[in-house]
């Protein structure tokens, strides 16, 4: 068929035009469920720098699935359940450290209870490095 006999394509029917001038504003209060600033506001400089030099490894995790990261703790944590003597304490003590290093990072966001459980897993951890460093 000559191209000057074909019929024009049928398009679908087009979206109402974009409202323009309108300024979008963005709300006074954060909304619930939004997202909190990466780098505690008003830190001393020593948080400041610890937030700083942990915000890649941060982000890193964060791209990882959520499973990912504990998984990995999990899996130090059931080294030092099964190994014994000082391989089992160094397992304990590096997911203390682990464990630590997070508490640290997300205790200007924790409520009362929420510090109180961190503590004592961080606390029960530590017991268990040290049994396996004593026997």
């Amino acid at each position: 068929m000559p191209v000057s006999q074909r019929k024009p394509a049928r398009r679908p029917p087009s979206r109402p035009p974009a409202k323009r001038g309108r300024a979008i504003t963005p709300p006074a209060t954060p909304a619930v469920g939004a997202p909190r600033p990466f780098l505690t506001p008003n830190a001393s400089p020593f948080r400041r720098a610890v937030e700083r030099r942990s915000a890649i490894v941060v982000l890193f995790l964060r791209g990882l699935p959520k499973a990912v990261p504990a998984l990995l703790v999990l899996g130090i944590l059931a080294g030092g359940l099964t190994l014994t003597g000082p391989l089992g304490a160094i397992c304990f003590t590096l997911s203390a450290l682990v464990l630590i290093w997070l508490v640290y990072l997300s205790w200007p966001a924790l409520t009362v209870p929420g510090r109180a459980i961190r503590v004592a897993v961080i606390g029960l951890v530590g017991v268990l490095a040290g049994a396996r460093f004593i026997g």
